[in-house]
């Protein structure tokens, strides 16, 4: 770590320094604040800096945090070889740079040949007899030495110490600034690499609404127009629904949807607002997804319709057969097992229709629901198989609950299958708590079980159809009542989720959104 020092001993010293002196300070200013290209201008203020203190050769050398030459420059503006690196670190562990940084302080050497402080580098043909060095401060902490030498003995004054140290301290500054200029450009750099090379819709407005930035995917999927000045969003994005979205999302931190083009394309949308900047909209296109999903919706949809007949056909036999006087014990038992297949896969069946004529759209079946009275009679439903299992169903609803929009039997249904699930995997003597409330403008079902819990690398994919995520542990269900439930929840403009943890158990939630007054 390098050695701190207080921030008064890193000022400039300038109270007795000549006219001539004052003139150069202000050139080495000028220089640093002209250009943020930290070699070239290094490189002219040690030129400047060798000049006006007659000395023969100079040179300048950052630090990093340990105290190691990372970089420099030398007289007549070279960069330094990367051999002369490590001759230099061991001059700061061994010589009068070394002494410099460990004091924290400038200093001379009037002869190299009786001060001790000077290290002798093997093989160096310079002939130095006098030598004088001053620490770059910044904050506290040394960040580079800069240092000049003379062939004659007692050639550096005490006065022309200090004006390198005023010239330290500039020098200190420029390093920073560039330092910091450096940085920032590299990560845009970066971060203009990384948009650029994305496939998504990336576009950036500002806090009035006007386009800043647009990624090239965005020009060549949306049209977009090369912007060459910031221009309102409106008139650089045209489609009404985007739009919509926009302006509805705009007020929160955070908002993801999905938005239809009237192209017919079909987005994955997200806003992000940035503090003091604007906001960020980034959009996947979606659409061969959304098509793929209504073929084999429709497909499983056809398939569904032409099962049902011959499974009709099969349950009416063995229904014949079970009936029959002539079947013995373990004939009777062979048709039985027939039959709960048959109806097992009845109830498949009418899932897969189920979700295809959810996702069809239940927008013309929407009235005004009592949702607690929904919850009572999926519960009243449930309370037999419940008691079954010796399992404790509660049911606690906060008051004066507002009414919702939707269709009650499929909210009845997405419950029946959120509590459902819930006892399914709730051992014996568990709980199985269901609670009914308003929270953020929304009415909120929370359904709690005491199970074993879900992994959370599994949660992701509890509401996909066919997920049977922890189901080894029964052989009920067919992984399709949580997928219903997403189905519902997305069909009435709700969400649901889970909360889970390992061993202690989880919370399923459907949150409705309260329609305007």
């Amino acid at each position: 770590m390098a050695p701190t020092v207080p921030r008064s001993s890193a000022a400039p010293k300038t109270g007795l320094l000549s006219p001539h002196w004052l003139e150069v300070l202000h050139e080495v200013g000028r220089q640093f604040a002209s250009s943020l290209d930290l070699d070239e201008v290094l490189g002219k203020v040690l030129d400047l800096t060798v000049q006006a203190l007659e000395a023969e050769v100079g040179g300048l050398f950052l630090l990093d945090a340990r105290g190691q030459v990372v970089n420099g420059i030398l007289t007549g503006g070279h960069l330094l070889p990367a051999a002369k690196v490590q001759v230099l670190n061991t001059v700061m562990s061994r010589g009068f740079a070394g002494w410099v940084y460990q004091h924290q302080k400038a200093d001379i050497i009037q002869d190299t040949q009786t001060d001790p402080r000077w290290y002798v580098v093997p093989d160096d043909t310079l002939q130095v007899r006098s030598a004088m060095a001053a620490p770059l401060i910044w904050r506290g902490a040394i960040t580079g030495i800069i240092t000049l030498t003379h062939p004659a003995p007692g050639h550096f004054t005490k006065r022309q110490l200090e004006l390198l140290e005023a010239i330290a301290g500039h020098a200190a500054s420029a390093v920073e600034n560039a330092a910091l200029y450096t940085r920032v450009k590299n990560e845009r750099a970066m971060l203009q690499a990384v948009i650029g090379g994305v496939q998504d819709i990336i576009v950036v407005t500002d806090l009035k609404d006007r386009v800043i930035l647009v990624n090239p995917a965005a020009r060549q999927q949306l049209g977009l127009p090369n912007l060459a000045a910031r221009r309102p969003l409106a008139e650089v994005m045209a489609d009404p629904a985007l739009l919509a979205f926009y302006q509805s999302a705009k007020s929160e931190t955070q908002r993801l949807g999905q938005v239809s083009l009237g192209d017919g394309r079909v987005f994955d949308c997200a806003l992000v607002a940035v503090l003091g900047v604007g906001h960020v909209l980034g959009m996947h296109d979606v659409t061969t997804f959304k098509q793929l999903d209504v073929l084999k919706s429709e497909f499983v949809e056809h398939v569904s319709h032409d099962l049902k007949a011959p499974l009709g056909v099969v349950m009416g036999y063995a229904q014949l057969m079970r009936d029959s006087p002539r079947l013995d014990s373990d004939e009777l038992g062979y048709v039985q097992v027939i039959i709960k297949s048959v109806r097992r896969m009845e109830v498949l069946i009418d899932s897969l229709l189920d979700i295809s004529q959810i996702e069809m759209g239940l927008g013309a079946e929407f009235q005004a629901v009592d949702f607690i009275q929904v919850v009572r009679e999926a519960l009243d439903d449930l309370q037999t198989p419940a008691n079954d299992k010796n399992i404790a169903l509660t049911l606690d609803v906060a008051s004066a609950l507002p009414t919702v929009r939707g269709v009650p039997v499929r909210l009845g249904q997405a419950v029946t299958n959120l509590v459902d699930n819930a006892l399914k995997f709730t051992p014996p003597g568990g709980r199985v708590e269901v609670r009914l409330g308003v929270e953020g403008g929304e009415v909120v079902l929370r359904v709690s079980d005491t199970g074993p819990g879900i992994p959370p690398v599994a949660q992701s994919k509890l509401f996909q159809k066919f997920s049977r995520v922890g189901q080894h542990r029964t052989s009920e269900g067919h992984g399709l009542g949580l997928s219903i439930v997403k189905s519902v929840a997305e069909a009435h403009g709700a969400r649901v989720w889970v909360e889970s943890q390992e061993g202690v158990g989880s919370t399923f939630v459907l949150a409705l959104p309260i329609p305007p007054a």
